[in-house]
């Protein structure tokens, strides 16, 4: 039987329309998981899938509003989504106390910084001297920058190595993991680029591995951990 994984949907107000991209669906599937997509509904409502599914995911998508962590808006700050903002941060803090296993990727590795009670770097470029390009223009296979894994970590299990290439499409990113969660990678100009949870399996992914893994299978294996933690599988 597939362990249940339950996605979060991104909520297009202009089109009244809830999706998610298939490269995050096509993920779980390979890695042996059955998705069940999450949109956006009454929080009562929202918090009942999470006595169904086995593990949750949260995906990339638009910045998240500062307010959630005490700050101002910059004026480099992108679009935000409110509904989804609820949303997930609802769903992550019950899941967090449930210790259920979660997958955080972009934005979802910045949500789940923030439920947790960490905060964030809002504007790469304008925030840390030196930042080095976090936006490509290069197609979403193709790796443009390191990332060095802590040794010990949660990430070099789940990656088997200490560095790999990654792709990068952020402008964010985490500046306080929050309670409970480590900073394990890092890009090469010091942008953190992973954190996990020490209390449980929650892997904090700054890059996006749904779009790498057809390319290079390595890029999978965030996916098939999560599938073996929902299983309650040690990873």
């Amino acid at each position: 039987m597939r362990p249940i994984i339950g996605i979060t949907a991104n909520y297009n107000e202009e089109h009244n329309a809830a999706t998610v991209p298939m490269t995050y669906i096509n993920a779980v599937l390979e890695a042996g998981g059955k998705p069940l997509l999450i949109p956006v509904m009454p929080d009562d409502v929202a918090e009942e899938n999470l006595s169904v599914i086995d593990a949750l995911l949260i995906p990339g998508g638009v910045d998240l509003d500062p307010r959630h962590f005490n700050e101002r808006h910059s004026p480099k700050l992108g679009r935000i989504n409110p509904l989804l903002d609820a949303l997930e941060l609802g769903l992550v803090k019950k899941a967090l106390a449930m210790n259920m296993p979660m997958l955080g990727i972009c934005r979802g590795c910045q949500l789940i910084t923030v439920a947790a009670g960490g905060s964030l770097v809002q504007d790469i470029g304008t925030q840390i001297g030196g930042a080095q390009k976090h936006v490509q223009q290069a197609p979403r296979w193709y790796g443009t920058h390191d990332v060095v894994i802590q040794e010990g970590s949660l990430f070099e299990r789940v990656f088997g190595t200490r560095r790999l290439v990654t792709n990068s499409y952020h402008h964010q990113s985490i500046k306080n993991p929050g309670d409970g969660f480590s900073v394990t990678a890092h890009a090469l100009d010091g942008v953190v680029e992973g954190a996990e949870y020490n209390k449980g399996f929650c892997l904090c992914i700054q890059w996006h591995p749904e779009a790498m893994w057809t390319k290079n299978p390595v890029f999978l294996e965030p996916f098939k951990a999560l599938v073996k933690a929902a299983k309650g599988e040690p990873v």
